[in-house]
């Protein structure tokens, strides 16, 4: 018996080996695919790479800011990846373009990824660096009643839980959001009720992977939460090939149905994690000058 628990144990240590090769492979995969100088946006006033307060230390952040910046805004941008992977230099390129559409600022935020820290680890580093804008706004130029928090996927789904704890506790203190194809959840009883219907197969896959790899099966829901207090939210989404688009039409209604200003775009070629791709795809060039377009007018009014 000691001999099958002992073969059962070492088995399993032997899975973990080979997913966590397939993990750290995948991230050098991306950083490889996604953070090329090509997929910058050019004509930039300022990139600054700089470290800031994290839940548990410091983390790395790099700031943009426009030629002819408008005073006052600032985007802080948590990266996608669904919590295991990414980073600012794998999102260099959505920042870059951000800042340059929007005329403005995007400070671009990391965090600690799981499996190596599980959740909530990832919202304690998001709750620090929020905190630390809002002091340290002004270093930048910018004002601490005009900032949007933003992110696409899983740094969407930070940026919209952060919103709305900070402006539970102080209303109006963040005044714009702005999710691209925002991850609302990781429940696996939604993903595979849908999982044919709405061709899910690979998203179902990675929310179960994500889920397990936080530690996080309980992972709140957005759909699950008063929305009342949420900023003027832009949202930017996907067609078949994006899997949360059900997700997000559920999110983008109940924002609508809690008294919330939504503005929506669809871009039916944009595949999720597509907005990366600016260096290859003009959809994703196209969608960012819209997005940043959008933030520039709300901030304008």
């Amino acid at each position: 018996m000691g001999r099958c628990c002992g073969r059962g144990v070492s088995a399993m240590g032997v899975a973990r080996n080979v997913e966590n090769a397939i993990l750290a492979q995948t991230r050098r995969a991306l950083r490889t695919l996604l953070a090329v100088p090509a997929a910058r946006a050019g004509a930039l006033g300022k990139v600054q790479d700089l470290e800031i307060a994290g839940g548990a230390g410091p983390l790395r952040a790099r700031y943009y800011e426009a030629q002819e910046a408008t005073p006052g805004p600032l985007i802080v941008f948590f990266h996608g990846g669904g919590f295991v992977c990414g980073d600012i230099d794998t999102h260099d390129s959505i920042c870059s373009w951000l800042a340059k559409c929007s005329r403005g600022r995007v400070l671009s935020v990391g965090y600690r990824l799981a499996p190596e820290t599980p959740f909530p680890g990832q919202l304690q580093d998001a709750r620090a660096a929020c905190a630390w804008t809002f002091q340290n706004a002004h270093r930048f130029g910018a004002e601490a009643n005009r900032i949007a928090l933003a992110g696409d996927s899983a740094g969407a789904y930070l940026a919209a839980t952060m919103a709305l704890e900070i402006n539970r506790a102080t209303p109006g203190a963040v005044a714009l959001q702005v999710l691209l194809y925002p991850l609302i959840h990781v429940q696996d009883t939604m993903w595979a009720d849908e999982e044919l219907r709405n061709f899910r197969f690979l998203g179902r896959v990675a929310c179960t992977y994500i889920a397990r790899s936080l530690g996080a099966e309980g992972l709140p829901s957005l759909l699950d939460v008063d929305l009342t207090a949420a900023p003027p939210t832009i949202v930017a989404g996907g067609g078949p090939l994006d899997p949360v688009r059900t997700d997000v039409r559920a999110f983008v209604n109940a924002l609508r149905g809690a008294g919330v200003r939504v503005t929506e775009k669809k871009y039916p070629a944009l595949m999720h994690g597509g907005l990366n791709f600016t260096a290859y795809s003009k959809t994703a060039v196209s969608a960012l000058q819209d997005v940043g377009g959008l933030v520039h007018a709300e901030f304008a009014g």
